[in-house]
C-alpha cells in the first residue's frame, strides 16, 4: 500500500510533512541500493557502521548500509554513555589510545554540542584502590598531555576536605582525597542516530531492519554484494558493491562465518551492565568515577535519575536477548553501598537496567579488563573487510582508517577526510553558549503556545536545531480541534513519534521509546499515560493492520520488562 505523509491525531490527519530520513523512504532506498553497483556496501548500522557510511559519503563515493535491527540498538545503545578519553587505559599503558580518544572527544563534542556535554568528573583516592595521591596527579597530569585537554578544562587535585564539600555521601573511611576533571556526557543512541542521519544527508543510503543473509560472490571467489532481506516488507534484494565492510559489532564474527571458516583474529565478547535509580534517592552533586578492586565505576546523573555501571563478565550466550543478571546487579549495589554508605540503595529502588556487549580483539591469556580496546581491520580471502574493536569515542577515527584502508587498494581516487568539520545533524552550533540561546528561544516558543518551557531545554538537547522541525509538528496539532481533550504531555509525545517516523526512520515502538528519546531507561515511569498516542502515529503513518499492531505491542511489552528484569524476575 502506498504510505500517508500525513500525521494523525484522535484518527484525524493534521499535516502533510516532507520526508526526510523518514521510514517511508525505506523501500526507496533499499531499491535504490539494489538498482546499482555501490562503491562500498556496509553491514551494521551501530557507531562504527554509520560513521564509516558518513566518511565514505562525504567523500563523494556511493554508499549504503544496512543494519538488522535498529541503528544503535547492540553495543552502540548500550554503553556508559560517555564520550571520554580513556583515563583507565593509562593504566594498562595504551597511550597512544588516550591521546587519539582525548582528540576525538574534543572534536565530537565540537560536531554536536548539543548531545555530547561537558560534566565535572570526581575521582575520589579510595583505601586499597589502584591511585594514590602522586599516582592521581601523575595520571591525571598525563591525561591533560597526551588528550590535548584546553586550559580551563585540566584537573585540578582535591584535598579530603575539598572532595568533602564536593561530596559529602562519599564514605569518610574509604576516601582520602581525589581529582576533579572534565569528561563529555552523551546519548549514545541520538549520537549513532545523528551520524546515520548526517551521512544520509551526504548521500549515502541507510536502511534499518535489512538483515545480510549471504554473500554473493563471483566466479573467483570474491565477495561482490550480499543477499539482504527486508524484515518489514519480507522482499529480498540482491545489493552489489565493489567492497563489502563488516561492521557488525559483536556480530562481526557471525557475519564471518557466513562466507566460511573463521580464520585469524576473533572476538571475546564481554558483558557490561548499568541500574538506574531517581535521583532523590541517589543525589550525588557531580558524575563520580571511582576504582573498586580495580574495576572502574561510574555514577552518573542524568534526567532526573542517577545511573551506575559498569561491570565486566565474559559472554558466551544469545548476541540477541542480552540480559542483566541478578549476581550482576548485587554487585553494583554492593559497589555504591561501600562507597556511599548513607545512601542505602536497595535493588527496589532500581527504576531500570540496561546489559551491552564489548566486542574486544581476542589477546590470549589476557582477562578481558586488560585486554585492548584498539581497533582492527583484517581483510578475508574473499575480499570482505571487517572492522573490530574500538570505542564509542574514537568512531570517526575508526571510519576514517577504515576508509583510507580501501582507498589503498588503488580502485578510488584518494580523497581526504572531512567529518573532522562536519556538524552532525541537528548540532548547528558554534558554541554552548548558541545552544544555551536556543533553549531560550524555544521557551519563548512555548510561552506563546501555553506549554511548559521544562521541555524546551529536553528538546533542544535531544533534538538540538531540528527541534524547530518537531515545533513545526506541535503546532500543526494544537491547531487541531482533537488537543483540547487530550493534555500536553500526551500531544508532544505524538508529535515526536510523528518527527521520529518521518525524520528518523523509527519502525516500531522500541525505536522510538528506548534509542529516539530514551524513555525506556530514564522516564518509563512516564510511558504508560502516553503509549497510546504514540501507537496512534505509528499504527497510521505506517499502515498496521490489526495483525501487526497487536505483534508490534507484543514486542515493545517484551522489551518493556525487560528493561526491568534481573534473570527473567520483574522487581516490581
Amino acid at each position: 500500500m502506498e504510505q500517508s505523509n500525513e500525521i494523525y491525531f484522535g484518527g484525524m490527519a493534521v499535516l502533510k510533512n516532507k520526508q526526510s530520513f523518514s521510514a517511508q523512504k525505506r523501500n526507496e532506498m533499499l531499491e535504490e541500493m539494489a538498482n546499482r553497483e555501490l562503491d562500498v556496501l556496509i553491514v551494521g548500522g551501530g557507531i562504527t557502521g554509520t560513521g564509516i557510511a558518513l566518511d565514505f559519503a562525504s567523500r563523494g563515493f556511493n554508499a549504503g548500509l544496512i543494519e538488522k535491527s535498529d541503528f544503535g540498538s547492540g553495543t552502540s545503545s548500550k554503553s556508559g554513555k560517555l564520550i571520554h578519553g580513556g583515563l583507565k587505559y593509562l593504566k594498562t599503558g595504551d597511550l597512544g589510545l588516550v591521546r587519539e580518544v582525548g582528540n576525538e572527544r574534543a572534536i565530537v563534542h565540537k560536531n554536536a554540542r548539543h548531545l555530547v556535554i561537558p560534566v565535572k568528573m570526581l575521582f575520589p583516592i579510595v583505601k586499597n584502590g589502584s591511585f594514590n595521591k602522586v599516582t592521581l596527579k601523575l595520571g591525571l597530569s598525563t591525561y591533560d598531555k597526551l588528550a590535548g585537554v584546553q586550559k580551563h578544562e585540566r584537573h585540578v587535585m582535591l584535598s579530603k576536605k575539598e572532595v568533602f564539600q564536593q561530596e559529602p555521601l562519599f564514605s569518610k573511611e574509604q576516601v582520602s582525597g581525589g581529582g576533579m576533571y572534565i569528561e563529555y556526557r552523551t546519548d549514545d543512541s541520538r549520537l549513532t542516530l545523528e551520524v546515520a542521519k548526517t551521512a544520509f544527508e551526504h548521500g549515502a543510503r541507510l536502511c534499518n531492519y535489512t538483515q545480510m543473509t549471504d554473500f554473493i560472490m563471483n566466479d573467483k571467489g570474491k565477495v561482490i554484494g550480499v543477499i539482504a532481506k527486508d524484515l518489514i516488507s519480507q522482499r529480498t534484494f540482491e545489493i552489489y558493491a565493489k567492497y563489502v565492510i563488516n561492521a557488525g559489532g559483536p556480530w562481526v564474527d557471525t557475519v564471518r562465518r557466513i562466507e566460511g571458516e573463521i580464520k585469524g583474529k576473533r572476538l571475546h565478547l564481554t558483558k557490561g551492565i548499568h541500574i538506574v535509580v531517581p535521583f532523590h534517592k541517589f543525589p550525588v552533586n557531580e558524575s563520580i568515577y571511582y576504582d573498586v578492586e580495580g574495576r572502574m565505576i561510574a555514577v552518573v546523573p542524568r534526567d532526573g535519575c542517577t545511573y551506575i555501571g559498569s561491570t565486566e563478565t565474559d559472554y558466551h550466550g544469545d548476541l540477541d536477548n542480552v540480559h542483566v543478571e541478578q549476581s550482576e546487579v548485587d554487585y553494583l549495589l554492593d559497589c555504591v553501598n561501600g562507597m556511599f554508605p548513607d545512601v542505602n540503595l536497595k535493588q527496589k529502588d532500581i527504576t531500570s537496567c540496561w546489559a551491552g556487549l564489548r566486542p574486544l580483539i581476542y589477546e590470549e591469556g589476557k582477562p578481558p579488563a586488560e585486554m585492548s580496546r584498539k581497533d582492527e581491520i583484517f581483510e578475508s580471502e574473499s575480499g570482505l573487510i571487517t572492522i573490530a574493536g574500538g570505542k564509542l569515542t574514537g568512531y570517526r577515527k575508526m571510519a576514517e582508517r577504515v576508509v583510507e584502508y580501501v582507498l589503498n587498494k588503488g580502485e578510488f581516487a584518494k580523497v581526504s577526510s572531512m567529518t573532522q568539520a562536519i556538524k552532525l545533524s541537528g548540532g548547528k552550533f558554534k558554541s554552548h553558549e548558541e545552544v544555551e540561546a536556543l533553549v531560550d528561544n524555544i521557551e519563548n516558543e512555548f510561552q506563546l503556545l501555553n506549554i511548559p518551557t521544562s521541555f524546551a531545554a529536553e528538546f533542544v538537547y535531544r533534538y538540538g536545531t531540528n527541534t524547530w522541525l518537531l515545533i513545526d509538528i506541535v503546532k500543526e496539532f494544537l491547531a487541531s480541534e482533537e488537543y483540547k481533550n487530550n493534555g500536553i504531555k500526551e500531544i508532544l509525545a505524538a508529535a515526536e513519534a510523528c518527527y521520529a517516523i518521518d525524520q528518523e526512520m523509527a519502525m516500531r515502538l522500541t525505536d522510538f521509546f528506548d534509542r529516539r528519546t530514551g524513555y525506556l531507561l530514564f522516564k518509563r515511569e512516564s510511558i504508560q499515560e502516553i503509549i497510546s498516542f504514540v501507537i496512534d502515529q505509528f499504527s497510521n503513518k505506517l499502515g498496521w493492520d490489526e495483525g501487526q499492531l497487536f505483534n508490534e505491542q507484543t514486542i515493545f511489552d517484551k522489551e518493556y520488562d525487560k528493561s526491568l528484569q534481573f534473570e527473567g524476575i520483574e522487581i516490581n
